[in-house]
């Protein structure tokens, strides 16, 4: 099998004290995926007003690394709908490839990437389409998480884990994955620009249902999520993201495109 390629989707905001560190750490895990897998980043920077698009232009590491700018903050779901339409608009290789999803904040271990990578495309057995680093996996942790932060987390993954009742998915909100070109090209057929409609944070669990519905393997690995390791102010806000799960929760059981 020919190698694999796999761009690591950043969607970033005002990220020029935390980029550099991680654009090193993505740089530094190449050689433990060579010669299966290369490694790229897709850094879509958000609106920034500080050098977040500087430094990813002027990286001068091993690592390739692309860049989308959008102008103005537009949201997380713009950014990841952007990173999946420049990742399906690419040339098809004869190898796999793969679409991940990172935070930018440093609170995502890159190092991570090689067991997610070997359980989407394992030696032996059926491909997945979907790795989700999680928090609720068996071996999975959280630490430094603000406890307002923490339990509507839980509360959001109980309910959607009731109403959306993906197969294989503890975690629905944690938006550390790896997404198959196979599953996001035939979603994006049946969907359209109607895959991501969410702009805030929820939009990871949005687009994991829809996956889902149309047929999507998914598995879960153990993620150690180090919240103090946070660069910078978090950028969710909190009580706007609860509203918006909860208009989610109402579509899972009102929309003949979520049920």
């Amino acid at each position: 099998m020919s190698a694999g390629l796999v761009v690591v989707a950043l969607p970033c905001l005002n990220e020029e004290a935390a980029l550099p560190g991680l654009l090193a750490r993505l740089d530094a895990v190449r050689p433990e995926l060579a010669p299966d897998w290369e490694l790229w980043a897709l850094v879509i920077d958000d609106g920034s007003t500080d050098r977040t698009a500087e430094i990813a232009a002027g990286w001068q590491g091993g690592l390739r690394v692309e860049l989308v700018r959008h102008t103005g903050n537009k949201g997380l779901g713009v950014a990841l709908a952007s990173a999946i339409d420049w990742f399906l608009a690419m040339p098809k290789g004869s190898g796999p490839a793969a679409l991940g999803a990172m935070d930018a904040d440093g609170t995502h271990p890159p190092e991570l990437l090689p067991r997610m990578l070997a359980a989407l495309v394992p030696q032996e057995g059926e491909p997945c389409d979907v790795v989700i680093a999680s928090r609720y996996a068996p071996g999975g942790e959280e630490h430094g998480l603000p406890p307002l932060r923490r339990l509507y987390s839980a509360l959001a993954s109980a309910v959607l884990r009731a109403l959306a009742r993906v197969k294989g998915v503890r975690d629905y909100s944690c938006g550390y994955r790896l997404y198959g070109r196979a599953i996001l090209d035939k979603a994006a057929r049946y969907y359209g620009k109607q895959l991501v409609t969410e702009r805030s944070f929820v939009c990871m669990a949005e687009l994991l249902i829809k996956l889902g519905r149309r047929g999507a393997r998914i598995v879960e690995v153990p993620l150690k999520l180090h919240y103090e390791l946070k660069g910078g102010v978090s950028k969710m806000n909190v009580a706007a993201t609860i509203r918006r799960y909860a208009v989610l929760a109402w579509r899972l059981l009102n929309d003949p495109g979520l049920r």
